[in-house]
C-alpha cells in the first residue's frame, strides 16, 4: 500500500501561517504593536492582504496567539525547573526559587519593553489577552501545588482557600514586574520579587521566617 502523499495546498498553507506568525513576532519584537498594520506583516512576508485573513481573523488575533504562545513556554519552563529541585527542599526555598525563576525569564528571555507592550494591550481591552490574565493559566496551578504542599506538610498555614492564596500570590508577581516596567531601569526585578515574597511568607509560615539573601 502506497503511502499517502501530503496536501500539497495544506503544506504550504501551514508553511504560509509560519512566516507570517514568525515576521509578526520579529516586527513586534521590534515595535509597538499599535504601529504595526497588516500590510506591515504582508510586505514582509510577499503576501497578500488575503492570504493573511485565510489563516488570521485579524491583526489581534495574531498578536492574541503570539502572547498565548510565549505565556504557555514560560510555563512549561517553570514547570520543568520544579520538577529540578530536590524533592526534600522546604516549601519556603521551592517558592522563592520559582520566584527567581520567573524574574529571570521576565528579565532575560521577555524584557521589558515586550512586558510593557503587554500591559499596554492588558490596559486598552483591545486583544484577548485571557491566556496571561486568565486564572486558567498553568502558572496558577504551579503556585497552587507549591502552596498546597506546603499547607499538608505544616510549614505553612492560611485562612484562605490554596486557590485564592494562589491568586494572590501571582497578583504580587504580577505587580512587582509591573512596578519593574515603571521603574526600568532603576529596579531590580529578582531582587525586589525576592524581598517581597519573603515578606508575603511571614504572612503564612507557622515558624519565623529569617530575611536572609
Amino acid at each position: 500500500m502506497r503511502d499517502k502523499k501530503p496536501d500539497k495546498r495544506k503544506v504550504q498553507g501551514a508553511e504560509t501561517k509560519k512566516k507570517l506568525y514568525e515576521i509578526a513576532e520579529k516586527l513586534f519584537m521590534e515595535r509597538d504593536f499599535a504601529s504595526i498594520n497588516v500590510e506591515d506583516i504582508t510586505d514582509e512576508a510577499g503576501i497578500t492582504k488575503g492570504a493573511f485573513y485565510v489563516h488570521f481573523k485579524s491583526k489581534d488575533a495574531l498578536i492574541a496567539l503570539l502572547i498565548a504562545d510565549y505565556a504557555a513556554r514560560a510555563d512549561t519552563d517553570y514547570k520543568a525547573f520544579l520538577k529540578t529541585l530536590p524533592p526534600d527542599m522546604p516549601v519556603s526555598e521551592v517558592l522563592l526559587a520559582l520566584i527567581k525563576k520567573i524574574a529571570d525569564v521576565l528579565a532575560n528571555t521577555i524584557g521589558c519593553d515586550n512586558m510593557k507592550k503587554v500591559y499596554q494591550m492588558l490596559l486598552a481591552g483591545t486583544v484577548d489577552t485571557e491566556a496571561v490574565k486568565g486564572y486558567g493559566r498553568e502558572l496558577y496551578t504551579l503556585f497552587q501545588g507549591v502552596l498546597e504542599k506546603g499547607i499538608q506538610n505544616g510549614e505553612f498555614k492560611s485562612i484562605l482557600s490554596v486557590d485564592m492564596l494562589a491568586q494572590h500570590y501571582v497578583m504580587a508577581m504580577r505587580g512587582v514586574c509591573y512596578e519593574w516596567c515603571v521603574r526600568y531601569p532603576d529596579f531590580d526585578l529578582k531582587e525586589e520579587a525576592v524581598t517581597h515574597f519573603k515578606l508575603m511568607l511571614e504572612g503564612i509560615k507557622n515558624k519565623g521566617f529569617v530575611m536572609e539573601n
